[in-house]
């Protein structure tokens, strides 16, 4: 999950690159379609097996990824890189609240407390980074965008739950659906264009294969092993990704309290990925053989 985090981290500067030659809807349906195909190429024998419950769930998952990465690319040409992948890691706190809201049940105290750790991390992120400009409306489509990949990790979790639904498949066929919804926009709202560019080719091959065939994949198969809020926090650790990047290709600098904000993020995903019990556990179980008990 934080290696496919780690090709998202990258995949904004390389959609912010794409979006000058491309319209929004062209450059999803484009990269969405190709990753679509790779993935299912890879994965026939499977892909062959798809049933109509997985059907109809990677129909309502691919319109929620469309919707969230509809809402993060008009963002993203209206506000700054980093802006956009610090309020996309909203998900992070997205996640446990609204799982609060619809179980009526509060998340376990680790989680809690990293929620807290990297809620407080991307405020900072957040409110430096928009330098007292006001919050416009690049920032409030990210935000929007956070709030539904958030639904997006929940729907997710409760798919791959039933037997019934193959988890490899659901994240491929909701590409293919995101994919379709992207297409049908681009010829309702825009005017269709294939790239000529060699890098923009470059560009969307790369982001088909690293951040959509294993990425979105990656995280509906990682789902049926851990819980939702999991799959959030690891999530905070996209900001991080993505500054490096924009610092790297952009030129766009980090602030001492984004910094600040950015240790706090990072130190909240380790808090939630360590088991302090096991680790304990362990710790004793040494000491005795140590000690010869």
């Amino acid at each position: 999950m934080v290696i496919a985090v780690l090709f998202w981290g990258l995949s904004y500067v390389l959609t912010r690159y794409g979006l000058d030659d491309l319209g929004v809807y062209n450059f999803m349906a484009i990269r969405m379609g190709l990753g679509f195909l790779i993935a299912a190429m890879l994965c026939y024998k499977s892909i062959l097996k798809t049933n109509k419950k997985t059907l109809a769930a990677g129909a309502v998952l691919g319109a929620l990824l469309f919707l969230t990465l509809s809402g993060t690319n008009f963002g993203l040409l209206r506000t700054s890189i980093t802006n956009t992948v610090f309020l996309i890691s909203l998900t992070a706190v997205f996640v446990p609240l609204f799982s609060t809201i619809i179980y009526k049940k509060l998340p376990d105290k680790k989680i809690i407390i990293g929620t807290i750790g990297a809620a407080a991390g991307i405020l900072l992120l957040t409110l430096t980074g928009i330098s007292g400009l006001g919050i416009g409306i690049g920032d409030i489509l990210c935000i929007a965008a956070a709030a539904v990949y958030a639904v997006h990790i929940m729907a997710a979790k409760k798919f791959v739950e039933d037997p019934k639904i193959d988890a490899l498949n659901l994240g491929i066929i909701q590409l293919g659906f995101a994919a379709l919804y992207a297409a049908v926009c681009t010829f309702l709202f825009e005017t269709p264009v294939m790239p000529e560019s060699t890098d923009i080719w470059f560009v969307i091959f790369f982001l088909a294969i690293f951040s959509i065939a294993f990425g979105c994949v990656a995280q509906i198969v990682v789902q049926k092993y851990t819980s939702a809020s999991h799959v959030g926090l690891i999530f905070a650790l996209e900001p991080i990704f993505g500054a490096i990047f924009a610092f790297i290709v952009y030129s766009e600098i980090l602030l001492p309290l984004q910094i600040l904000g950015g240790a706090l993020v990072v130190l909240s995903v380790i808090w939630i990925e360590l088991d302090v019990d096991d680790l304990k556990k362990k710790l004793k179980t040494k000491k005795k053989k140590e000690s010869g008990v």
